[in-house]
């Protein structure tokens, strides 16, 4: 009787054996630490893409927030004629436009608008930092989808030097340039 016990306990032990060995479970972990850094690594790279989007859709916003200024100046006589930049600076003080260099991240920029066409269009080119990413400061700015965005902490704030025109600066004041 005794023997037939032990012959059956052993086979109960061995049918109930059930669970993972160490090199299996190595190697699931091997495997799931490079689905992770393959993740990472691809998530980084959208993440940096999306932010440099999201600053150029801020850009289009500070063109609209532009025209606003623009036609502002008009009625108020401060712009006649011609070309007139507005510093991001000057927009934020007005509270045409909520980021500035005084929000979290800080702001720089300006937009330069010119008139066509005996004032019937207009053209909107404009700079804009947020602390990380910046237009380039040399040659155009950068297109609606962000694609030109440079690594920077700050972008022109007088139209990167363009000449000709009404400048409004940060202290709401304004002076030809």
């Amino acid at each position: 009787f005794e023997n037939r016990l032990d012959g059956n306990l052993s086979m109960n032990i061995i049918e109930n054996k059930k669970g993972f060995t160490l090199i299996e479970l190595l190697a699931v972990i091997v495997i799931l630490s490079i689905i992770i850094l393959i993740a990472a690594q691809n998530v980084g790279g959208m993440t940096t893409t999306a932010r440099k989007n999201v600053l150029a859709s801020e850009g289009n916003i500070l063109v609209d927030t532009a025209k606003t200024a623009y036609q502002l100046a008009v009625l108020d006589g401060s712009v006649t004629t011609g070309s007139a930049c507005f510093s991001l600076a000057y927009l934020f003080n007005q509270g045409l436009f909520d980021k500035g260099p005084t929000s979290s991240p800080k702001y720089t920029g300006s937009v330069l608008v010119t008139p066509a066409n005996g004032g019937k269009s207009y053209s909107y080119t404009f700079w804009i930092s947020n602390s990380s990413y910046a237009t380039p400061t040399t040659g155009l700015p950068m297109g609606s989808n962000g694609k030109s965005l440079v690594d920077g902490t700050s972008a022109s704030e007088n139209c990167n030097g363009t000449r000709n025109l009404k400048l409004f600066k940060e202290n709401g004041q304004t002076a030809d340039q």
